[in-house]
């Protein structure tokens, strides 16, 4: 029996749209290894955090994780499995170059962009903060909230076509 070649699962979307939830959900219908980015961030960044928000601080961080994850995937799709990425690519140019990369690398990406009204996604983030549950990783401020709304660029139509996706992920 021939085994399918790996894929690189990429979940992308707005912050607090259910994207872990959902990757959490894919890596083991997939049985692929799952990585989040906001949980490499918090690991490694978190005690060195501005007090402000700094996106040019955060985003320098972001692309060193976003590398060091794809090293560790590129390892883990050579031995045959999948991985489900949660890498933060919030805009088009980001998302545009990972694909590149994925594909430079002899591999297929098949991305999913996780949506939810914004209504929901603010209370989302003071459920999350309170619960601190499996999604977890740090509080999401309501500055860091709007910080991020403002930085992460919306899929235009011909990318969305080139997407699965995803809308009323449950948690």
């Amino acid at each position: 029996m021939t085994k399918n070649p790996p894929l690189v699962h990429v979940i992308t979307g707005p912050t607090a749209a259910g994207k872990s939830t959902y990757a959490l959900r894919l890596a083991v219908d997939t049985n692929g290894v799952r990585f989040a980015i906001d949980e490499w961030m918090h690991a490694l960044f978190s005690p060195d955090m501005p007090a402000t928000m700094d996106m040019a601080w955060a985003m320098t961080r972001v692309l060193r994780c976003q590398a060091q994850i794809w090293s560790v995937a590129r390892q883990i799709l050579a031995a045959g499995n999948d991985v489900v990425l949660e890498p933060g690519l919030l805009r088009k140019a980001d998302r545009d170059a990972f694909s590149a990369k994925v594909e430079a690398a002899g591999h297929c990406a098949r991305f999913y962009f996780v949506d939810a009204e914004l209504s929901v996604r603010r209370q989302r983030v003071l459920q999350r903060n309170a619960q601190k549950g499996a999604t977890y990783s740090f509080d999401v401020t309501p500055r860091m909230f709007e910080a991020m709304e403002a930085y992460f660029e919306r899929p235009s139509e011909d990318e969305m076509a080139r997407m699965n996706l995803v809308e009323g992920v449950q948690r």
